[in-house]
C-alpha cells in the first residue's frame, strides 16, 4: 500500500529536523574557535559539492524526462536571498547562545509559515492545525523565554528575524516544484549560502566575521556539518514539496527536541522545569498533526489486508 504524500511529508520533515539538529551541534562545536561567516562558508561549500555531483547524476540519468515550465526565478531568488539570511542569524544565535535556544528562536518559523499558507497559497488550515500550531509556539516561548535565558537584543532580534526568513524562503520554496529539479533547488541554495559566507568573513565583527585556520578535527566536524546538512536540506524540500505546508511546517518543531539533547551531549544543563514543559507541549503539538493522516495510512492498509 503506497503512503500518502501527507504521511510522507511528515516523515521527510522528522528526518530533516534531525539532521538539521546535528549540523547546529556540528556548529555549536565548531564555533568556539570559528566565526559565524566561516562556519556558513564551510558548511555550505561541502554542500555545494555534494549537489554538484548528485545534480549532474541526476541531470544525465534523466536526459530524456519531460521538461518543467520555464522561469521561477523570482522564487528561486526568494528562497536563496531569504533562507540565507535566515542561515545567518541561526548561526550568529548558535554561536553566542545555547544551542536550544538558538534552535527554539529559530523555531517560530512554522506559526508564520501557517498564516502565510493560509492567506497567500489559499491553503486550506484547519482549527486543529491551528491550535495544534500554536500549543508548539507556547512550547517554544517556553523554552527561549529570553527573562529566564538572560538574552542580548541581538540576540532576540536574530531569533525573530531568522523565523520570518525561514518562513518567507519556504513558502517560496513551496512554488518551486513546477520549475526546477529538487537537486537544482538545494544546489542553488548553497551556492548562495556560500556566497554569504565568503564575503560575510570580510564583516569585522566578533563572533560574525574573519578567518581561522581550522584544525584537523575541526576539518572533520565541517565535513560532518555540511553532510548533515545535505542531507537535512533534501528532506526539506521533498516535505514542502509533497505536503501541505500548514501540516509539515508544525513538525519541524521536534528540532527543539532534537537539538536540547545533543546540546545536554556538548555539555548544556538539564531543562529545567519551564523547559520541560515547553518539551511536552511540542511533542503533543507534533503528535496532534501527524497523527490523523498517519492513522489514515494505517486504516488503509488493514482494509487491503481484511480484503485479501
Amino acid at each position: 500500500m503506497q503512503i500518502s504524500n501527507i504521511s510522507r511529508g511528515v516523515i521527510f520533515m522528522f528526518a530533516s529536523s534531525f539532521g538539521f539538529a546535528l549540523m547546529n551541534a556540528f556548529a555549536k562545536i565548531l564555533s568556539t574557535n570559528i566565526p559565524a561567516m566561516e562556519n556558513i562558508f564551510f558548511r555550505s561549500i561541502v554542500m555545494v559539492i555534494i549537489m554538484l555531483f548528485i545534480y549532474v547524476y541526476i541531470s544525465i540519468r534523466n536526459k530524456n524526462k519531460k521538461r518543467l515550465k520555464k522561469g521561477g526565478f523570482i522564487k528561486l531568488f526568494m528562497r536563496v536571498a531569504f533562507g540565507s539570511f535566515a542561515m545567518f542569524c541561526v548561526f550568529y544565535n548558535i554561536a553566542t547562545i545555547p544551542l536550544g535556544t538558538a534552535t527554539a528562536f529559530a523555531q517560530s518559523v512554522p506559526i508564520y509559515v501557517v498564516f502565510i499558507g493560509f492567506f497567500f497559497l489559499k491553503e486550506k488550515v484547519s482549527i486543529a492545525i491551528i491550535c495544534a500550531t500554536l500549543i508548539g509556539f507556547i512550547g517554544i516561548l517556553m523554552i527561549g523565554n529570553p527573562s529566564i535565558n538572560g538574552l542580548s537584543i541581538a540576540n532576540i532580534l536574530c531569533g525573530i528575524a531568522s523565523g520570518i526568513g525561514m518562513a518567507i524562503a519556504f513558502v517560496a520554496l513551496k512554488g518551486l516544484k513546477d520549475y526546477f529539479d529538487n537537486s537544482f533547488v538545494i544546489l542553488s541554495f548553497a551556492l548562495g549560502t556560500t556566497i554569504l559566507g565568503l564575503f560575510g568573513m570580510l564583516i569585522p565583527i566578533e563572533n560574525v566575521g574573519g578567518f581561522v585556520m581550522p584544525t584537523n578535527i575541526e576539518w572533520f566536524f565541517i565535513l560532518c556539518m555540511g553532510i548533515s546538512g545535505t542531507i537535512a536540506q533534501h528532506f526539506l524540500n521533498k516535505a514542502y514539496v509533497i505536503a501541505p505546508v500548514g501540516i509539515v511546517a508544525p513538525i519541524d518543531y521536534s528540532r527543539i527536541i532534537f537539538s536540547i539533547f545533543l546540546g545536554i551531549l556538548l555539555g548544556d544543563s538539564i531543562p529545567n522545569l519551564t523547559t520541560s514543559i515547553g518539551i511536552a507541549l511540542i511533542i503533543f503539538s507534533g503528535l496532534l498533526i501527524a497523527t490523523p493522516a498517519l492513522l489514515k495510512d494505517l486504516k488503509k492498509i488493514k482494509t487491503k489486508n481484511a480484503n485479501i
